[in-house]
């Protein structure tokens, strides 16, 4: 600022009013910028000093009262910097050397010529300008002190040398150090050798002389180890001070501690590092829904980087507000709503469809929410999984219920964790008992419900003992059912053990059909052997006696009696058969069903040298199947039969593969069974034949249903009969 342009307000105090009016008036002639005011007491002057201001005081010496330097001494008791010049027509050594003692600011004797004028204006302007620089100065001082004062550091001046000697100090050293500014201004402690951290001085030396050289200012941070042994980060910003070239460098600058700062500033690195690797995305959306930070993960979800990701409007948002009523999202901004979650699904540029779970929080700066915290996950696959999960807990929870079996599953520590109503049905357990999950107390419910409880017991702790056990067996029940109990370990692909299964099948209805079949084979073998002895025998006595007959005369009645014995006979061991063949087959094996069946062809075919066999079915196809070899070469036997004797000697026998399903036929080119008649071949005794048993097709089902095949009688493409043997799988 140009202080030599301002106004000057002067306040002039002579006795004689014509003389203080012509200095007024010539001062202002003199220059523009003074603005003279005069008085001519002193008792006024002082007055409108007190309630006036005024830049300066130009008096006279000799005035009636009160001298000039009595008023001067007045003035510097209130105002003891205020400019005040002396002028005064009694000029004498004494007078100037009194005034300059009272603190005058010029001294100048009166004059009759202008130039006196010209003088006095420019002592005015000299005065006020000396007295507002200072003012000034001393404003800037008081204001750099109070700045020092209050700044969390210190200001220095040291040397530009080895050790950074200082030689001023200020500000909070002690506290930033544990030194006081003597410590360091004396030379005592040197701040490059005594108070910077050892394993910083070359790298902290090194960085700021490279600065200086470029611009002549460095800022750095840096480590120091305090008076009491502390360790503190420091950061400094300084410049280099023009000094003469004979002086050595000097450096001023400030220091301040940043230790807080810097462990904020890894404590956030720390925690950006653990933003950035989470598998969630996470971001801070602006009060529009914008991006203002976001995570690696979230930059990645959209196939960008986060810097182009930040300023672009979320697609969340909308998607969030277009399932909701209302405006979640500005209630959030509002501060009306705490939290917003839920599940959101649709297509995301940058990726694609996506199922994204989230979590939004309004962000509080300084009681003011200024956006959205918000986390999201991708629960795509997770839902797919649990919902198939659900799925397959639906069909296994419907399959178990819908099961004949009583079922009870309890983890390791015996504590039961699923049960189905059938097992709560089968052992009349109240529900109660089931639901507190004691398995103690349900075993002690279903064991002395046993027929021998203590064995029971001892066994189900057996397997406890012993958790890798599986175990099957049969308990009675003191009522007279009996259980097929069946236990095994809960295992998972690990090896781990969670527990173990318990299934319970009532099974006194099979125990009964069993033990009424071993009493009906028991009476089948009384029958089998009546046949076989007493029908037997007099058949043969019939047939000896028979051929006795023949031998002595000759009677067409022999030949009929020849035919019935035969008949009998016939009748006999197609009965033993069909009674044998109702037993359980016998070892099953590989074999080959065209060797089989041509074996039986040979017999059935045996008079009928025209008859054909053939076989129709791919090259590629299998003929082998597992099955009792007897039983097998039975049915094909049967079968073979009954078209050589139906269908004449002529007949062609086609046997090929099942196209629809598993199985093989075996078909003849003969008249064929009526409709109505099919499921009735199928009896025992049923024959068409007047020499036929009619029990050789029957003969055929059993041994079919004996290996688990089922027989279906339908006509040929000739128009024939045609059976088919359904459910035979043919190995690979």
């Amino acid at each position: 600022m140009d202080l030599s342009r301002e106004s000057v307000r002067v306040l002039h105090v002579d006795d004689n009013a014509n003389v203080a009016d012509t200095t007024a008036a010539l001062l202002e002639h003199e220059d523009d910028r003074l603005c003279v005011e005069t008085t001519t007491s002193v008792e006024t002057a002082i007055e409108r000093l007190s309630a006036e201001q005024f830049d300066c005081i130009v008096s006279d010496y000799d005035m009636p009262g009160q001298t000039g330097i009595e008023f001067l001494e007045a003035v510097r008791d209130r105002h003891p910097e205020h400019p005040f010049i002396l002028y005064t027509g009694k000029g004498s050594e004494e007078i100037a050397s009194d005034a300059i003692s009272a603190g005058v600011t010029d001294y100048l004797q009166k004059g009759s010529d202008t130039e006196r004028y010209a003088l006095l204006a420019n002592r005015i302007h000299n005065a006020v300008d000396a007295h507002r620089s200072q003012r000034k100065l001393d404003e800037r001082t008081r204001r750099l002190e109070s700045l020092i004062s209050s700044l969390p550091g210190m200001v220095y001046r040291c040397l530009n040398t080895s050790g950074w000697p200082m030689e001023t100090v200020e500000g909070e050293i002690e506290p930033l150090t544990g030194y006081t500014a003597a410590d360091f201004e004396t030379g005592a402690v040197t701040w490059g050798e005594d108070v910077l951290h050892p394993e910083d001085r070359d790298r902290m030396w090194e960085a700021v002389q490279e600065a200086l050289a470029a611009d002549g200012e460095f800022e750095v941070t840096y480590r120091i180890i305090t008076a009491d042994g502390t360790t503190k980060w420091m950061w400094e910003r300084g410049h280099r001070v023009p000094r003469a070239a004979d002086d050595p460098a000097a450096l001023e600058g400030f220091i301040t501690d940043v230790t807080d700062l810097r462990e904020r500033e890894q404590e956030l690195r720390r925690y950006e590092r653990m933003v950035n690797t989470m598998q969630e995305s996470a971001c801070i959306y602006d009060r529009e829904g914008r991006f203002e930070v976001v995570n690696q993960h979230l930059a990645s979800f959209y196939g960008t980087t986060r810097a182009e990701l930040e300023g672009e409007s979320s697609q969340l948002v909308p998607k969030i507000r277009s399932e909701h009523e209302g405006d979640p999202y500005q209630e959030l901004i509002d501060g009306d709503r705490d939290e917003l979650r839920g599940v959101v699904s649709g297509e995301f540029s940058g990726h694609g469809y996506e199922v994204l779970e989230y979590r939004l929080t309004p962000l509080e700066v300084d009681g003011q929410v200024t956006g959205v915290v918000a986390v999201t996950r991708e629960v795509t696959e997770q839902r797919a999984r649990e919902t198939e999960l659900a799925k397959q807990r639906s069909i296994l929870k419907a399959q178990q219920e819908a099961v004949i079996d009583g079922i009870l599953v309890a983890d390791e520590s015996r504590s039961i964790t699923w049960y189905n109503d059938r097992f709560i049905d089968m052992w009349d357990i109240p529900q109660d008992i089931v639901e507190r999950g004691d398995e103690a107390a349900v075993l002690e419910w279903a064991v002395e419900q046993l027929a021998e409880p203590e064995a029971v017991r001892a066994a189900v702790e057996s397997l406890y003992d012993n958790p890798e056990m599986t175990s099957r067996d049969e308990i009675e029940l003191a009522d007279g059912r009996v259980f097929d109990r069946y236990t095994a370990p809960v295992v998972g692909e690990d090896g781990t053990h969670f527990g173990r299964l318990w299934t319970f099948r009532d099974i006194t209805e099979r125990k009964e059909r069993e033990r009424e079949l071993a009493r009906q084979n028991e009476r089948l073998e009384e029958f089998v052997n009546v046949v076989s002895h007493d029908l037997r025998s007099p058949l043969q006595v019939a047939g000896s006696r028979l051929m006795l007959a023949q031998e002595e005369c000759d009677s067409e009645h022999l030949e009929s009696i020849d035919n019935a014995v035969r008949r009998m006979n016939d009748i006999v061991d197609d009965v033993l058969k069909l009674a044998r063949e109702g037993v359980d087959i016998g070892e099953t094996e590989p074999l080959d069903l065209r060797e089989t069946a041509d074996a039986a062809w040979r017999i059935a075919a045996d008079n009928a040298d025209d008859a054909e066999l053939r076989y129709v079915a791919d090259e590629k196809r299998n003929w082998t199947i597992e099955a009792d070899s007897d039983r097998l070469s039975g049915l094909f036997e049967n079968l073979l039969g009954n078209a050589t004797e139906h269908a004449g000697p002529s007949v062609t026998v086609s046997v090929g593969h099942l196209d629809d399903r598993p199985g093989f036929y075996v078909a003849d080119d003969g008249p064929g069974i009526p409709a109505d008649e099919r499921e009735r071949v199928l009896e025992p005794g049923y024959s068409t034949a007047d020499d036929g048993t009619g029990f050789g097709l029957r003969i055929a089902k059993q041994i079919a249903e004996a290996h688990g095949w089922e027989i279906r009688v339908t006509d040929s493409e000739d128009g024939g009969a045609r059976f088919e043997i359904i459910g035979v799988d043919f190995l690979e």
